[in-house]
């Protein structure tokens, strides 16, 4: 990145780390990501390195373009039986990466004492959260750690159905504003 470069080109480049390791620099290079701004082209095989870090995803088969989309579409509507195989029979779960708690409408806060999690978690983080407390909803937080509403079980599975939702998905009056 240093000497500026208009593309980037990444081949596995955390292939070889552990998962500790791997998650922690996935983030720390999104961050840098958000703030530098290029183009990059990430190679990999692992279809949740994918999820996480690409905007677009590209699926290929025989040196053929399969499926390029963004994550929520591509586990949302796989292309063909491949692509659904790739993706894995889970794929209903893994949309739940794609989202955070700023990309849904919430409910209000009843004032009721829930776990509570940043705006910026994970659908998966927040039902995660939910399961592990043996909670039905969840407090969402803003910046200032105050809650600005709350979501609920139901509300996260009702995400799940076999249309794109995502923030992409939205029109653009109700989409979030960018980081």
């Amino acid at each position: 990145m240093a000497v500026d470069p208009p593309i980037m080109l990444m081949d596995e480049p955390f292939g070889a780390i552990d998962p500790i390791t791997r998650d922690r620099l996935q983030d720390d290079f999104l961050r840098l990501h958000r703030e530098v701004r290029k183009t990059i082209i990430f190679v990999t095989h692992d279809i949740d390195e994918a999820i996480k870090m690409g905007d677009r995803i590209a699926i290929m088969r025989d040196g053929r373009l399969v499926q390029l989309d963004t994550p929520d579409n591509l586990l949302a509507a796989p292309a063909d039986e491949f692509v659904a195989d790739f993706v894995g029979a889970d794929r209903g779960l893994k949309r739940l990466r794609v989202w955070t708690l700023n990309d849904i409408e919430l409910d209000p806060w009843s004032g009721t004492k829930e776990p509570a999690a940043p705006a910026g978690t994970t659908l998966r983080d927040a039902l995660s959260l939910m399961l592990t407390e043996g909670a039905s909803r969840v407090t969402v937080t803003g910046q200032d750690g105050a809650a600005i509403g709350c979501v609920s079980l139901e509300k996260i599975a009702a995400m799940l159905g076999p249309e794109p939702r995502g923030p992409e998905a939205r029109a653009p009056e109700q989409q979030a504003p960018a980081p």
